[in-house]
């Protein structure tokens, strides 16, 4: 499910270095964890409009009843796309190349509940350039494991 959230003052200040966008997107999924009752919960959140570069947040939870639920595993990969013709991209954290365009970043944390990324894109090579940030993630817990993806876009 794709959302566009208005942005506030706070979210201009948090995200000094980057240009400040005037709305975000969003998109998140989740899938059962076999066996828990528990959810594997993953977002991918982005700026919808820029002038140089694009702030980009991915997110993998676990959680029970909508509190945070313990697993053994968590895992989150961030995967960052400039679109258009001719497009590069370059990222921080600079993460894995993919191709020009392409840059994936992981993280995985071990008992807790949460594996977060966040950092910034600078799409080049095209006037039309936008942006994709797509989040995988995944929790193990006793010998069960589910995936989840989401993707947001502009």
């Amino acid at each position: 499910m794709k959302k566009t959230l208005l942005t506030t003052g706070l979210v201009g200040v948090l995200m000094a270095g980057a240009a400040v966008p005037t709305s975000a997107i969003s998109d998140s999924g989740s899938t059962p964890l076999p066996g828990t009752g528990a959810k594997v919960e993953v977002s991918a959140w982005q700026c919808n409009a820029y002038a140089d570069k694009c702030s980009f947040k991915t997110s993998t939870k676990a959680k029970k009843g909508g509190v945070k639920y313990n697993v053994s595993k968590i895992t989150n990969t961030a995967t960052v796309k400039a679109n258009g013709w001719q497009a590069t991209l370059a990222l921080s954290p600079s993460g894995t190349q993919v191709s020009e365009n392409t840059r994936q970043v992981s993280w995985t944390n071990q008992n807790t509940w949460i594996a977060d990324i966040s950092g910034i894109a600078d799409p080049g090579g095209s006037i039309n350039t936008s942006v994709t940030t797509c989040s995988d993630g995944g929790a193990f817990k006793s010998g069960v494991k589910a995936f989840a993806s989401a993707c947001a876009n502009d």
